[in-house]
């Protein structure tokens, strides 16, 4: 009897065991399965970063940290990840993870959203912490999209297959500015608040040309820090990117487009408004890069006017990049910083950068010289001029 109970027992167990195994093995597939269908991606920045900035007839002031300024933030580096994942089923999710600040014990949350595509890839309709829009600027420097709001939304995109490229839609979008204090606390919110924060979005992507173009409206129940005590409107914002695509046919590696980013569209307060407006033009051969970009932009009863050339030799098949930028602007309007200033700054930035297959290893200076307003102290003879400059040995990682 005895006996018979322990092969019992030794057959449970096997059965057990036999279970686990076929339990974690299923798991370990699906595991499989979902990371065939997730794209992860990504990049891991930081560096050595020494400053000093020096007003006119002051000392000095420098210091040194970690840091990487090529589009790190402003903390110590940055590590970054992409998360694409698609079920085969035309749903999916697309998230980004920003880790700035090392000290803080969780990282920021770019976008996260959920995303289904319906009528043969004809729309798709996504749904949380929007991102990576289809309507964006697209870089480089100017990073904007216009439905990141940190209140989430619901984005509606329309790819009809009668006109390929195109892409248009909505998005029903939370407030993207802090409650303004002037709002009556008694007072509800009604949909036609929220709807009133809504964007609007189109582009168009051809052989010839691409154009993309984004508008937000704006309601009163939010509002900027100066614009709260004037009713919260006209906070409208609006950006485009326009890009020819004809001249690489007959000069492979030549390329120009353009970037724009108007703040206060519809604003009536000259203060309010902030418009933003570059053009790049660019030939990069194998060789070399040589780019130029012009900007006027427009701050409350200034412009500015300013042009940055650039240039890279391109050695070893790419290994060794050696070259530098340098940038001249103007100022003009009764707002212009100093009145009596020949322009509002110089900048100039020498680089060396070692590229490998999914790293480099880079060292650059940055010196920059602008005039500033007067400060105490100044004597009366002297301008009002400010010097920063900085050393930075970058390293960085893509994965």
């Amino acid at each position: 009897m005895k006996k018979k109970w322990n092969e019992e027992l030794e057959m449970r167990s096997k059965r057990t065991v036999i279970a686990l195994f076929v339990i974690v093995l299923s798991a370990a597939l699906s595991v499989g399965a979902f990371a065939q269908e997730l794209k992860i991606s990504g990049e891991a920045k930081s560096g050595i970063l020494w400053q000093q900035t020096q007003k006119e007839a002051t000392d000095p002031e420098a210091n040194v940290t970690l840091g990487n300024k090529d589009d790190a933030g402003g903390g110590r580096g940055r590590v970054r990840i992409n998360l694409d994942y698609d079920n085969g089923n035309n749903f999916g999710m697309r998230a980004r993870i920003n880790w700035e600040n090392w000290s803080d014990t969780q990282p920021q949350w770019s976008y996260a959203f959920g995303y289904g595509d319906f009528f043969d890839n004809q729309m798709t309709v996504s749904v949380g912490k929007l991102g990576a829009s289809p309507w964006g600027t697209g870089g480089p420097e100017m990073w904007k999209e216009l439905e990141a709001a940190s209140g989430g939304g619901m984005r509606t995109e329309w790819k009809p297959a009668f006109i390929p490229g195109l892409n248009a839609g909505f998005v029903l979008s939370y407030f993207n500015q802090d409650r303004d204090q002037g709002w009556d606390a008694n007072k509800p919110l009604s949909l036609l608040n929220i709807l009133r924060e809504s964007v609007v979005g189109i582009s168009y992507a051809h052989d010839l040309f691409l154009v993309r173009f984004a508008y937000r409206f704006d309601d009163a129940f939010d509002a900027t820090q100066e614009n709260k005590n004037r009713g919260g409107l006209g906070e409208d914002e609006l950006i485009y990117r326009v890009e020819e695509r004809v001249l690489k046919n007959y000069l492979p590696g030549f390329q120009i487009w353009a970037l724009g980013y108007w703040f206060g569209v519809t604003s009536e307060y000259p203060e309010m408004k902030l418009f933003q407006n570059w053009l790049f033009v660019q030939y990069a051969p194998e060789q070399f890069t040589a780019q130029v970009r012009f900007g006027y932009d427009y701050i409350e009863s200034r412009s500015d006017f300013y042009v940055k050339p650039s240039f890279y030799w391109n050695l070893f098949e790419k290994l060794l990049s050696i070259g530098t930028s340098f940038t001249y602007c103007q100022d003009f309007g009764i707002g212009k910083v100093y009145e009596g200033s020949p322009y509002r700054y110089l900048e100039v930035e020498p680089k060396i950068q070692l590229n490998f297959t999914s790293s480099y290893i880079a060292f650059v200076y940055y010196f920059k010289q602008e005039y500033v307003g007067r400060w105490t102290g100044l004597p009366d003879s002297s301008l009002p001029l400010q010097q920063t400059q900085w050393m930075n040995l970058r390293f960085c990682i893509y994965f």
